[in-house]
């Protein structure tokens, strides 16, 4: 089996069908995933910084609460601080979650002089960087998740789960962090496949590369990872594991 090159040592052009070829393999066999189609992107916006930290369901919990307690984002920029800090306490985080909402909310309000971000949809990634990129909390991560979630752009996330799994298949090298590993990925992730991608690496993360006990034995781009067949010690599915040392 032909064995797989370091992040570090190779060109971008290998990177690229590297990550091609994981992106194939998952299509293939688990087929593409169907984009809900576009949303309001202030929405997104609260949602992912709700987000942070925490897991789905105590965001949606958070959000849900946020929207009973308050009709407008108006009243959400004027609410009584420690008041809207209780509503989203099930997010975590909770005073800094509500201090940098209300910021997001401030700014728009002054700079757009309404309480909307439909001005994303006009915009790139890195123009939508520029205009909201300063405000805490609107990170490389949460403008992604955004233009790829509701907006439909061709980006492709990075959070916690999706940067492990990169480096451990060995799209990017070990030693890189959550901004490093998004700005290598950009080129490499093929046009149009961000969204399908970005979900089969979270699905994937769930239900086999778990982060202290990943089933190598049942995973279907064992053959593609480099933590698989030179590091993790396991068989692959049909005793795929390739003999030798570290690559």
């Amino acid at each position: 089996m032909k064995r797989l090159p370091k992040p570090e040592n190779a060109s971008q052009t290998v990177m690229r069908r590297r990550v091609e070829e994981v992106t194939d393999v998952f299509e293939r066999e688990q087929g593409r995933l169907r984009w809900d189609g576009e949303k309001d992107p202030l929405d997104g916006l609260v949602m992912t910084l709700l987000s942070h930290n925490t897991n789905d369901r105590n965001r949606d919990i958070a959000y849900a609460a946020l929207m009973a307690r308050y009709t407008s984002w108006e009243k959400v920029h004027h609410a009584d601080f420690e008041e809207l800090a209780g509503v989203i306490r099930p997010a975590g985080l909770n005073r800094q979650k509500a201090e940098r909402i209300q910021a997001l909310l401030a700014y728009l309000r002054e700079t757009f002089g309404e309480y909307t971000a439909n001005f994303l949809r006009e915009m790139e990634f890195d123009e939508a960087m520029e205009t909201l990129g300063h405000l805490k909390g609107v990170s490389f991560k949460t403008m992604s998740v955004v233009m790829c979630f509701d907006l439909g752009r061709d980006v492709f996330p990075v959070d916690t789960h999706v940067h492990r799994i990169c480096r451990r298949i060995g799209f990017v090298p070990d030693k890189y962090d959550a901004v490093k590993t998004f700005k290598a990925m950009r080129p490499l992730v093929p046009e149009g496949k961000s969204y399908q991608l970005h979900l089969h690496l979270i699905n994937h993360g769930r239900q086999i590369c778990d982060a202290r006990k990943p089933k190598c034995n049942r995973c279907l781009i064992y053959h593609l990872c480099r933590y698989g067949r030179y590091e993790s010690g396991m068989e692959g599915p049909g005793s795929l594991k390739e003999t030798g040392g570290q690559a």
